[in-house]
């Protein structure tokens, strides 16, 4: 096996268009940024008639939001449904126990095997960390878009206690292909799974050895500072590529993975979802074509994507004068214009390619005096550039900062000023309950109770998530002291210790309470500040502080591409107060 062998032009071969993180509706109330993502989604769909595949197989985040708005997901199906359906011919056959493929979908049959259905390139996909299942039924809109028979939806894991991964299996002439699919999983539940034994991949029982073995998961690849993520050396030996999502850094040719877990292609995000480094590059798909326990994967550039520009500038190496507010704006306007400039030589002359550039200028100052409103320093380009009002990063240089680890502010921001990528939410408040004083500690919820309360309220856009959660376990609290034999003033504490001792060591069931109860109350999930970010991940979804406004209420921080939590992020200030009065302040 090998990423650069030869693959002959036999009618056998596997042709599969590769993507992942398309997060359809992306910025879809930005009248700039409206379009972004579903006139790139359609040129992924055009590349696959092109190129005449025989499926597309795509690694999560379909969708920016698991309950996204009526308008996406119209746009989403009628785009599967102009360039999937048709009379071309499907040569290939699924030839494993779709009931057990499937067995999580309403309709658990292939698509192009479904009588009422006319497919002409079938769809297979994970769901990713955004579009993830939620709420009563623990569904989401992969499931819908699965209903409807648009795509095949597969890697749902049910029982989380242990994960049993059966393959999708297909053939096509004498080529063997078997897909082994992980949805998003959180990455410290993942790592444990693994730690314990408890992550089986089925092989085929016909032919073992004959089978091209692919692993397709949406999980945070690196190792970064207070995040968990899946280990290369996790991936067993018969698997010979991985199809990565969650990293939105294109990464799209194929390289050796540690150990002896085959090749590693990381595509990389379809749309810049954070302003961030790791997203600035070009944007890829990948044309995999496999033969026999050959491969090669090649690169498709998309000609859609916004163009993005990053770059810091510090003004302790400049050799201008920037002593003065009004010197540093007139050196940094000249820097604008020059980046300007360089992009319009890049753009690629496709009609539905938008003409204004993405931009992200970090200028890092060292004296209080070169300090300026990026916000309106920004409104000059507002018709040249499509993020304007978050153009201009201003930050002290890492040097001057004063670190401060007492409080669950400084210590984000910190973080995010010296590894630039933000911790998942879970981190965060467990981190702070784990060194937080007696009197600081949570006397109703539970940590995991607290976090997924906190989740919901920073990746959901769900406001009065805490509040809910509070009033929702105050009256449980209640009802369960006043139940209690020979209850009186003097006991009632000892009563309430006892009620959060037993929720404590339930945690995960508590945590399970929370979601269902947000669930039930939810009524909009689609409204998200994503400001400069997504999750992200990195990238997987990155974001970064913006110090322009004076102004300090709710401040967008890099989420991870695709790294991180499951949705677009701002930054949680938590700081517990007295014992029963836990307040997250913004």
């Amino acid at each position: 096996m090998s990423s650069n062998a030869v693959v002959h032009d036999d009618s056998e071969n596997f042709k599969i268009l590769v993507a992942t993180d398309l997060h359809l509706g992306f910025e879809e109330k930005n009248l700039v940024r409206a379009d972004d993502t579903f006139n790139t989604f359609e040129e992924v769909l055009q590349l696959a008639v092109k190129h005449e595949v025989d499926f597309i197989l795509l690694a999560g985040d379909l969708f920016h939001v698991n309950q996204p708005s009526v308008s996406s997901l119209e746009r989403c199906i009628s785009l599967l449904r102009h360039y999937c359906l048709g009379d071309k011919p499907i040569n290939m056959e699924f030839v494993c126990d779709q009931a057990e493929v499937f067995k999580h979908c309403n309709n658990p049959i292939v698509n192009f095997e479904d009588q009422n259905l006319n497919v002409s390139i079938p769809v297979f996909s994970i769901h990713g960390n955004h579009d993830d299942p939620c709420g009563y039924r623990e569904v989401s809109c992969m499931d819908l878009l699965s209903s409807m028979g648009l795509i095949n939806y597969f890697g749902k894991q049910t029982n989380l206690q242990e994960l049993k991964i059966n393959p999708i299996l297909l053939k096509k002439g004498s080529n063997k292909l078997a897909i082994y699919g992980l949805s998003h999983i959180r990455d410290e539940r993942l790592e444990r799974l693994f730690k314990e034994k408890k992550v089986f991949m089925n092989r085929p029982l016909e032919d073992v050895d004959d089978w091209f073995n692919i692993f397709v998961c949406h999980q945070n690849r690196v190792n970064r500072p207070g995040t968990k993520y899946l280990s290369e050396k996790c991936i067993p030996s018969h698997i010979m590529l991985t199809i990565w999502g969650h990293e939105h850094e294109s990464l799209i040719d194929p390289v050796r993975g540690e150990s002896n877990s085959g090749y590693i292609c990381q595509p990389g995000s379809t749309v810049a979802t954070s302003m961030c480094e790791g997203e600035a590059g070009n944007k890829y798909v990948g044309l995999l074509t496999i033969s026999g326990k050959h491969f090669r994967m090649e690169p498709l550039e998309l000609k859609t994507v916004r163009l993005m520009h990053f770059e810091t500038v510090k003004l302790s190496e400049c050799e201008e004068d920037v002593s003065t507010s009004k010197k540093t704006q007139e050196f940094v306007r000249r820097q604008i214009e020059d980046i300007l400039s360089r992009l319009s030589l890049k753009y690629s002359g496709h009609n539905k390619q938008p003409k204004l550039p993405l931009i992200r200028l970090r200028v890092e100052y060292t004296n209080e005096t070169q300090h300026f409103n990026g916000i309106q320093f920004g409104h000059e380009f507002q018709d040249r550039v499509a993020n304007s009002n978050d153009m201009i990063l201003l930050r002290m240089e890492k040097k001057s900062v004063q670190k401060k680890t007492r409080c669950i502010d400084d210590q984000v921001l910190s973080n995010i000023m010296d590894d630039e990528e933000m911790e998942k939410i879970e981190h965060i408040v467990d981190q702070y309950f784990r060194t937080a004083s007696e009197e600081n500690q949570l006397e109703l919820l539970s940590v995991d109770g607290m976090a997924e309360a906190v989740d919901w309220l920073v990746n959901k856009s769900c406001h009065d998530a805490i509040k809910r959660v509070v009033e929702h376990q105050k009256k449980k609290m209640k009802n369960y002291v006043i139940k209690q034999e020979g209850l009186d003033e003097n006991n009632i504490s000892e009563h309430i210790i006892s009620y959060h001792s037993s929720r404590t060591q339930k945690s995960k069931d508590e945590a399970n309470d929370v979601r269902e109860v947000l669930s039930s109350q939810q009524h909009t999930t689609q409204s998200y500040s994503d400001n400069d970010s997504n999750i992200s991940p990195v990238n997987s979804d990155d974001e970064e502080i913006s110090n322009n406004s004076s102004t300090s209420s709710v401040q967008n921080v890099r989420g991870k591409r695709g790294r991180g939590g499951r949705a677009p992020r701002a930054t949680t200030r938590a700081r517990g107060r007295a014992r029963g009065q836990t307040t997250l302040r913004f």
